[in-house]
């Protein structure tokens, strides 16, 4: 059995490897997410316009910037799409998320750093033109802490391949 975990683990590393250096190849066609706020780690990229749908479910990338992560660097970051316009986002007792009635988290007091970070209070139905944006991890720094994202700020489409 430890065998066989070793081997996925070599594979999935290999599978990385592998797209980490596709992705530089091809520019801006693939990217890879190495951090734990989302389950998928490698995804194919598309052009994201003004008419472009996005539903609750699609990935998007955009740029983050916060004091949080990289000193404020403005950063690419790739999260699902929790709460679309339209849909309704409620938060509940001790800031659990929830879109139309599913649960989507729970907002922390304080980063991984320990530093205080404060949840985005909201509930109702999502602005047109805003996306509410989730990662898998409990530690995901998402809309959960800074809000909306406006959908004329996506600037790539991502699809994940694994």
């Amino acid at each position: 059995m430890q065998k066989l975990l070793n081997r996925r683990v070599v594979y999935s590393l290999i599978a990385v490897m592998v797209a980490a250096a596709a992705g530089m190849m091809i520019p801006g066609r693939i990217s890879v997410t190495l951090t734990p706020s989302l389950d998928k780690r490698v995804f194919f990229l598309s052009e994201a316009s003004r008419e472009t749908r996005i539903t609750r479910g699609d990935y998007v990338m955009f740029m983050l910037s916060t004091p949080y992560i990289g000193n404020g660097k403005p950063l690419r970051t790739v999260k699902r799409v929790g709460c679309a316009a339209g849909d309704v986002l409620s938060v509940k007792w001790e800031k659990h998320y929830y879109c139309n009635g599913m649960y989507m988290g729970q907002a922390k007091d304080r980063s991984k750093k320990g530093e205080p970070v404060e949840a985005f209070s909201f509930s109702g139905k999502v602005p047109d033109g805003a996306l509410f944006v989730v990662g898998d991890s409990p530690d995901s720094y998402d809309s959960r802490y800074f809000g909306f994202l406006r959908k004329e700020d996506v600037i790539k489409i991502a699809h994940p391949v694994f």
